[in-house]
């Protein structure tokens, strides 16, 4: 499945729970890489040195103590089958030296744990994580600090808007979930319908456009055939409500052990202004969410 996989670190609890998952999930052979990136600002709240309490660390060097936390990372995750190798660079450009440091050990998945933060704190500290879900080339795969990690993938909900990007989401998914033997979950969420109708009156979208179910289903089922193996189990499933919501608590009810969506990588105004379903359940996923950047796919999925 994964030859590489790197996990970058912030020495948080939420990336030592990406460490745990991304050692549960490599297979046999595979190499899972931890780095950490150093900052030059001594501000950093996530410093190296901030972490060690006694005095004594202030007046070490960073390296040394990012070098001596890393080993103890893997020594706290040592496994016989996975190996576990550590690394860390110093840069003032955290997401660029974590992705070069992805092309230089080849990864094929990128693991992150993610603190979850919204409004103004969100927006004044920015997000590396947003960043990397927005610019890696290979799937990110992040879990929120208070997350459910699972000890098995058994359950994967993929959502779909029927778009190229929610096809691509869904061939990577039915990869996963013949590797992990998981069951899938195709999800479509009909949002509100805006139709003018009497403020004494709420119409549902399949009571104001007879049949849209049933050809909603024809398409999800056609979606299935054509992208996900037979020895897949698999279902399909209609919800109305927003739709962000909607995923979120169909991932509850669920217990899904993983969602798998895509996102457009969209930055600045534009994405301001549209606003992202994806980046709004990344933020509250009760499990750990794949997210996809649009790219070309083959036309049939490598199950090997």
């Amino acid at each position: 499945m994964w030859r590489n996989i790197l996990v970058p670190t912030d020495f948080s609890g939420a990336a030592r729970q990406a460490l745990q998952l991304a050692v549960r999930l490599a297979p046999p052979g595979c190499t899972v890489h931890v780095m950490h990136v150093i900052t030059p600002t001594e501000s950093d709240p996530y410093s190296p040195v901030r972490l060690r309490p006694e005095g004594q660390a202030r007046q070490r060097l960073p390296e040394e103590v990012t070098d001596e936390l890393l080993q103890q990372l893997v020594q706290d995750v040592a496994t016989d089958h996975v190996a576990v190798a550590r690394a860390w660079r110093r840069a003032s450009d955290v997401v660029g030296a974590i992705l070069d440091y992805a092309d230089t050990v080849e990864a094929e998945l990128i693991v992150l744990g993610t603190h979850g933060r919204r409004g103004l704190q969100r927006f004044l500290l920015g997000s590396v994580a947003e960043a990397i879900v927005r610019r890696a080339s290979v799937p990110v795969l992040t879990v929120r600090e208070h997350a459910r990690v699972p000890e098995a993938i058994q359950h994967i909900l993929v959502p779909t808007d029927f778009s190229e990007d929610a096809r691509m989401a869904l061939r990577e998914a039915a990869r996963w979930a013949a590797h992990f033997r998981a069951r899938l979950t195709l999800l479509h969420v009909l949002a509100p319908a805006v139709i003018p109708v009497s403020v004494t009156e709420m119409a549902a979208v399949y009571e104001v456009m007879p049949g849209l179910q049933e050809r909603i289903q024809e398409e999800l089922t056609r979606w299935i055939e054509a992208e996900v193996p037979e020895t897949v189990s698999s279902d399909v499933r209609i919800e109305e409500g927003p739709v962000d919501l909607t995923i979120l608590e169909q991932a509850r009810q669920e217990q899904a052990d993983l969602i798998v969506m895509a996102t457009h990588g969209r930055s600045g105004v534009a994405r301001w202004l549209l606003g992202s379903v994806t980046e709004r359940v990344l933020r509250q996923a009760p499990c750990p969410v794949l997210t996809l950047r649009h790219r070309e796919l083959p036309s049939e999925p490598s199950l090997h």
